[in-house]
């Protein structure tokens, strides 16, 4: 390729300050991840001259909805987006998006997306956990078996020490379908006037890293 590799990064969010978010730098085969807590540690860590920002967590509501207040009028009018419902279709498990943890994530996210998007970035919703089952390897809750299937994309960087979280692997993550996506290698679930969530094409499978078998 030829000019400077592309530069993206990644964002696994935590629904509270309180908790880990991992953060992955990916610059050509380079990958640097770390854990941080506050949005403003968020924003100022990721500069200006990335060129797209792919978070896990909502970045909006399903069509009707206000909010995700149980008070408001707009309770009860819909439970899913689009893509949400797409993701079903695909048998693939998620959260739904009013579940009472996925609330304040929905909040924080919305929050951290238009703060992202006023700084002159590109920024979209991505799934890790459905990114990885399209791949085809493990999701984080077998963190060997996640770290291993990662392997295959033959990246460098800081994310292969022994002590890299299920945070920053997902993070990771994220950051492989912002640049598949900048690569024109993705797909596109749910309405753009709702909101879309940014996955990898189902035949586009990373290559076996040399040595192992699929």
């Amino acid at each position: 390729m030829r000019g400077s590799p592309i530069k993206v990064v990644g964002i696994d969010l935590a629904g509270s300050e309180q908790r880990p978010t991992g953060i992955c730098f990916l610059e050509g085969r380079q990958a640097e991840v770390f854990l941080l807590y506050k949005d403003e540690e968020i924003l100022l860590a990721i500069g200006n001259d990335v060129q797209a920002v792919a978070i896990d967590a909502p970045l909006s509501l399903p069509r009707g909805r206000c909010c995700l207040r149980d008070s408001c009028t707009c309770a009860g009018k819909a439970h899913f987006r689009v893509c949400d419902l797409q993701l079903k279709k695909m048998k693939i498990k998620f959260f739904p998006i009013t579940l009472g943890p996925m609330r304040k994530l929905t909040f924080r996210g919305m929050i951290l997306k238009d703060k992202l998007e006023a700084k002159g970035l590109q920024v979209f919703e991505t799934y890790p956990g459905a990114a990885q089952d399209i791949w085809g390897i493990p999701r984080q809750k077998d963190l060997r078996g996640l770290k291993q299937g990662l392997r295959r994309f033959e990246l460098k960087g800081n994310w292969l020490g022994p002590k890299v979280t299920k945070d920053e692997l997902d993070a990771l993550t994220c950051a492989l379908v912002a640049r598949d996506y900048l690569k024109e290698k993705t797909v596109s679930l749910g309405d753009p006037e709702e909101g879309l969530m940014i996955l990898p094409k189902p035949s586009v499978r990373p290559r076996p890293h040399q040595g192992q078998g699929e």
